[in-house]
């Protein structure tokens, strides 16, 4: 809480105490002026007898009709005994009534003055002074003045509280506790005794030591024993040796415990007495057996502790007292002689005399005490690496004298005393000479067992190299004027000379050479020397330095050039590839050789050719290094800077004359290599110098050919096209070498354009073209590029051919093929339009059997062939160019392959109910012996072709030479018609032939399977008209009954042929004269069989359970009676004949009919019927 804050709250607290009083007042009035019990005349009494004594001291007038006068300090005040009287009966006179004059001796007239106000008015000022109240409290107890110190009175038994101890209290602070204290003690102020106890316990370390003179020894010794937890500590920060030897007497019994005792901060009382330097008091804390061996509530020993806070006056009071000096800190594990060592700030100008002199006293008494002068701590460093490290001149000169010092103890890093004394920044080596002169190692290693890092250092360094590592140049020459070792490699093989090097330190550098230092120490794991680290860091002075010491040849031992590190590299590698031609130069200049080798034996432009390092190349090549000498590992530089594709070096070794004709383990030229990789500017640069784009070079089985065939060969369009631009031989052919070998490829005759057509490469095929290849030559095929493209069906190529007006589509191979004819073959289609466009006559050629490629395809039922010729629309009507004179219809037919056939002529009966035309063959076209298709399919036993042509309207009637048609030779097939599902027939009209159908052909020219005709064509043609007329009026059954073809006419019947019909001359099965007179009975007769039996004609005796159809005419059938208004049409209701009246007399019931009355039939009837009936 801020000040401001706090006066802010004691200004409130004050304000109501204030309130507190004045309530406190107002209640005393009360009780006096109405006490329990009283009548109201009485109260009323008193409260006039309080208020007239107030106007007394408050009026003037009133005030002079006195009867007592009080001196206050010289001054009278006029007064009324009776109120003094009534307020006390002690006022220091034996009678009051007795005298006249009051004196109050001692007392200040305030304090007077407002004692009197007070005895009149029972009111005290709030506001009064400290001092005031304290004053009017001792007087109050001098006069017995109860009332001014209690807050209110005791009457009939009310608890009494005290006013001025309130007052008091509100202005209770630390520099008036103590007082306040001590003045409830002397008036047995019991609420301001505890109220300021409690004060001085929570605030005592801010209340003012000397407020504490004010108590003497047994009231202050009783103030903290009956307040404080740790007396005896308070006691010694009060500074109070008087209260501190009553503390210690005191408690003779656990005296021990209590110097022991540490307090809520972890101090002991000794401790506490030597931080303020209470010596006296710690004297008398030590004599009553205070342990000077004590430790902290951490377990540090006190003089440890005293010597970490540089508290040396401490520490020689308890060395003094015998403390044990042997004993350590247990966190870091130093001792005291260590402590000593590492402070800081002890020279005479930093420290004061007196600080000084103590610190020489410990440490005089420490080394002549049993402490081990070569001790280490935590981190191993003795008490003299702490002296140098923190440049304790006080110290070190005192330890250095001790014979048992041992100079060369190491730390945890590994380090001697000696490297801190060389690690000075400002160059002063007095310690370091000090040490060196009493035997201290200089040239001491850093083991390998140093568990921590010091900077860059390394296991093995010594401290010339560890000088080195971290910049200490000063340090580093003085070791070596002091004679260390400069060849001491560390465990990575660094020396002296090598980190100089490496810190481009040139001074040292020459320095150490002068002493015989290694040039050529190479370091572990990267091989670097001294040298190529200088050139590595760009350090040129140390390089200058390297290089004057070998022309001088002042070192002990020769700089080398040839050493490399582990990259290959050694020094004139190294500046080259650094960019460093300056140092370069150098180098050569000192002797190192331009056409050194690296590690692996290379030479240098190898080396810089295979990293793609353009300009170290060319500064080799223009310092004339060897140009063509081949490495163990790489070819020569000319072929690897082509791989490499380094354009640049590739031009500069042209242009400083090396071999071009150089090739590859693999027999490449430089010119191939570059095309093979795609490296045109490269290639362009080989021809611009001169490399011959012709070379010839080995090819498959060993024989001779071209870079052109090497790269159409190895599908290599960019290698080849680039050679066709640079004029190479476009027409070369292969040939066999000087052995004879590549024979078998030299005869194939093939030329880059065949090549190139054969592998599709499009681009070497254009550029072939652009630069006058011959689009013609053959090779030992016959074949020309145009059989090749379409062969291996390249289109893209084979229309690029097509577009030139050189190339000749008419050429045919050994093999009698054009490419139209290989084109045909392959199938393909893009490639027969273009060459039908170009020229469509080609499609008209036949081979020597006079069959063009169409015929051909038929007769070896090639159908993916067939169907590509129509799909580019090969005229199918062509005759073949032999005897017979086929069209490709007739072909197909003798063949006998349907689908063939159907494609020619029809579609699939999907796309209509019938066979529609197709391919546009002219159906009726005959050969040379006038024969239709159909002929030929009859001829060759092709029934179902038969039916095919039939259903798309061939002429069946057409006779060929021998004057016959097809369907009577297809008539002994007819077994193979009960195959096909088609429906052949469209309409009765559409199979007319001059008025004969079909069925009329079939009557008249009745065979043994005629019946079996009839029945496939029902089959096929269920509507089929069975009763069509011929020209003659003729039927089916009427011409089969003539015919005697009882088996046909028992088929039409179960087709429902009307048996009543009547030709034009009135013929009718009924009239006609028939070779056995029992057929028309039997005929009529079949009909009730099959309907009684149920044995045969299954399928169609439901049909005849039916009445058949009536026949129609204008005449009796029977008789030939003119049908007229005397002569009516009758019908038989068995057969359906035509009858007059007279010619159906009969009457009889028909069963299969459902005829149970008699119907009218006619004689035959019946007469059938009866029979069968019986």
């Amino acid at each position: 809480m801020d000040k401001s804050s706090f006066n802010s709250l004691r200004n409130e607290y004050v304000n109501v105490q204030s309130k507190l009083l004045a309530c406190d007042h107002k209640a005393e009035v009360s009780q006096a002026t109405a006490p329990s019990g009283e009548p109201t005349e009485a109260a009323t009494f008193a409260r006039r007898l309080v208020s007239t004594a107030k106007e007394l001291f408050e009026s003037e007038k009133l005030r002079q009709q006195t009867d007592l006068t009080v001196i206050l300090d010289g001054r009278k005040v006029p007064c009324h005994r009776f109120v003094f009287v009534a307020r006390s009966d002690c006022w220091s006179v034996n009678n009051l009534a007795k005298v006249s004059t009051l004196e109050f001796e001692g007392l200040p007239y305030d304090t007077g003055h407002t004692l009197l106000k007070w005895v009149y008015t029972d009111e005290v000022d709030v506001k009064l002074g400290d001092w005031v109240i304290l004053d009017l409290m001792h007087a109050a107890k001098r006069f017995k003045l109860h009332q001014l110190i209690q807050s209110q009175f005791a009457f009939y038994g009310q608890s009494h509280y005290r006013r001025c101890e309130r007052l008091l209290i509100a202005n209770l602070n630390v520099n008036n506790c103590v007082k306040f204290y001590k003045c409830a003690m002397d008036l047995n102020a019991e609420n301001l005794l505890e109220t300021t106890s409690h004060y001085i316990v929570s605030l005592l370390n801010n209340i003012p030591r000397e407020s504490f003179d004010q108590l003497n020894d047994s009231t202050l010794h009783s103030l903290l024993e009956s307040r404080f937890k740790f007396p005896l500590h308070a006691a010694i920060s009060l500074r109070r040796e008087d209260v501190v030897r009553l503390c210690v007497n005191e408690h003779s019994d656990r005296l021990s415990s209590r110097l022991a005792e540490p307090n809520e901060k972890g101090e002991t009382p000794l401790q506490m007495a030597l931080e303020s330097r209470q010596d006296s008091i710690a004297q008398c804390l030590v004599d009553s057996g205070a342990d000077v061996n004590s430790k902290t509530v951490h377990g540090v020993p006190l003089i440890i502790e005293f010597l970490k806070k540089g508290d040396y006056k401490s520490c020689n009071f308890l060395t003094a007292n015998a403390t044990s000096l042997d004993c350590v800190d247990p966190t870091d594990l130093r001792s005291g002689l260590h402590i000593l060592a590492a402070a800081k700030c002890l020279s005479s100008e930093q420290a004061c005399y007196e600080d000084l002199a103590s610190y020489r006293d410990l440490v005089r008494r420490f080394l002549a005490g049993d402490v081990p002068i070569n001790s280490v701590d935590k981190e191993h460093n003795t008490p003299l690496h702490l002296a140098i490290l923190n440049r304790n001149a006080v110290f070190f000169s005192s330890i250095v004298k001790l014979s048992s010092l041992n100079f060369d103890m190491l730390n945890e890093r590994g380090l001697p005393a000696l490297w801190y004394a060389l690690e000075c920044p400002n160059g002063d080596f007095t310690f370091a000479e000090e040490l060196i002169k009493r035997g201290a190692n200089f040239n001491s290693i850093r083991p390998t067992t140093a568990v921590s890092q010091l900077g860059s250092s390394v296991p093995g360094d010594t401290l010339l190299s560890m000088c080195v590592k971290h910049d200490l140049v000063s340090a580093a020459l003085y070791l070596v004027d002091k004679g260390a070792s400069v060849d001491v490699p560390n465990t990575e093989g660094e020396t002296a000379l090598y980190l100089a090097c490496s810190s481009g330190i040139s001074d040292l550098a020459a320095t150490l050479l002068a002493r015989g230092a290694n040039p050529n120490v190479q370091r572990k794991g990267d091989n670097e020397t001294p040298l190529l680290v200088a050139i590595r860091k760009r350090h040129y002075d140390v390089i200058d330095v390297l290089l004057k010491d070998r022309k001088e040849g002042s070192c002990r031992l020769p700089l080398l050039f040839e050493l490399t590190d582990k990259r290959g590299d050694n020094a004139l590698s190294l500046a080259i590839n650094s960019s460093l031609y300056e140092v370069a130069d150098k180098l050569i200049s000192a002797g190192c050789s331009i056409n050194s080798k690296s590690a692996d034996g290379d030479l240098l432009l190898t080396k810089f050719i295979k990293e793609d390092n353009s300009a170290a190349c060319l500064y080799l090549i223009e310092h004339g290094c060897e140009l063509n000498e081949k490495s163990a590992n790489y070819a020569a530089p000319l072929i690897h800077a082509v791989e490499r594709h380094l354009p640049m070096v590739v031009e500069a070794l042209c242009k400083a004359g090396v071999d071009t004709t150089t090739t590859n383990d693999d027999g490449e030229s430089a010119l191939w290599i570059a095309l093979y990789l795609q490296m045109e500017d490269v290639a362009s640069i080989l021809v611009k110098n001169g490399m011959d784009v012709d070379a010839w070079v080995p090819g498959p089985s060993g024989c001779l050919q071209t870079l052109l065939h090497k790269a159409i060969d190895e599908n290599n369009q960019n290698a080849a096209c680039f050679l066709i631009q640079s004029g190479c031989n476009v027409n070369a052919l292969r040939r066999e070498n000087a052995y004879g070998e590549g024979r078998a490829e030299a005869m194939e005759r093939q030329t880059p354009l065949h090549m190139a057509v054969a592998w599709g490469l499009s681009d070497v095929v254009a550029a072939l073209i652009y630069y006058g290849a011959d689009l013609n030559a053959q090779d030992s095929d016959g074949k020309t590029p145009l059989h090749v493209a379409i062969i291996n069906q390249h289109l893209e190529i084979s229309e690029r051919l097509l577009q030139s007006v050189h190339v000749d589509m008419m050429v045919r191979d050994k093999a009698g093929m054009t490419p139209f004819a290989w084109a045909v073959q392959a199938k393909a289609n893009r490639m027969c339009d273009l060459i039908l466009k170009r020229n469509p006559q080609v499609a008209l050629h036949v081979d020597s059997k006079g069959y063009n490629v169409l015929h051909n395809a038929i007769v070896n039922e090639d159908y993916d062939l067939f169907c590509f010729l129509l799909s580019v629309n090969v005229d199918v009507n062509v005759r073949t160019q032999d005897g017979d004179r086929f069209s490709a219809l007739h072909v197909a037919c003798k063949g006998g392959n349907e689908l063939i056939v159907r494609n020619l002529r029809c579609v699939s009966a999907i796309r209509s109910p019938g066979f529609k035309l197709l391919a546009g063959s002219r159906i009726n076209d005959t050969n040379s012996s006038k024969q239709t298709a159909l002929h030929v399919a009859a001829q060759f036993d092709h029934a179902e072709i038969c039916s095919i042509l039939l259903a798309n309207d061939i002429d069946a009637s057409m006779i060929d030479s021998e004057r016959n048609n097809g369907l009577p030779q297809a008539k002994h097939m007819i077994n193979r018609f009960l195959k096909p599902p088609h429906n052949v027939f469209s309409s009765s009209r559409r199979c007319a032939i001059r008025g004969y159908g079909l069925l009329h052909l079939l009557g008249m020219h009745s065979k043994d399977n005629a019946s079996d005709i009839l029945d496939v064509i029902m089959k096929l043609v269920p509507e089929y008209p069975v009763d069509m007329l011929d020209p003659d009026g003729n039927t089916l059954l009427l011409l089969a009954y003539m015919h005697g073809n009882f088996a046909l006419c028992m088929g039409a019947i179960k087709n429902d042929a009307c048996v009543g019909i009547t030709n034009r001359q009135g013929v009718s099965i009924f009239n006609y004269p028939s070779p056995s007179p029992k057929l028309l009975h039997h005929l009529l007769g079949i009909v009730v069989f099959c309907f009684l039996a149920r044995l045969t004609f299954a399928a169609f005796v439901d049909q005849l359970i039916v009445e058949p159809k009536w026949a129609e005419g204008d005449n009796c059938t029977e008789c030939g009676a003119k049908f007229g208004i005397t002569t009516r049409k009758h019908h038989c209701r068995h057969c359906g004949r035509l009858l007059c009246t007279k010619c159906s007399e009969h009457f009889m019931p028909i069963v299969k009919y459902d005829l149970t009355k008699s119907v009218r039939v006619c004689d035959v009837c019946f007469d059938v019927l009866k029979q069968y009936a019986g």
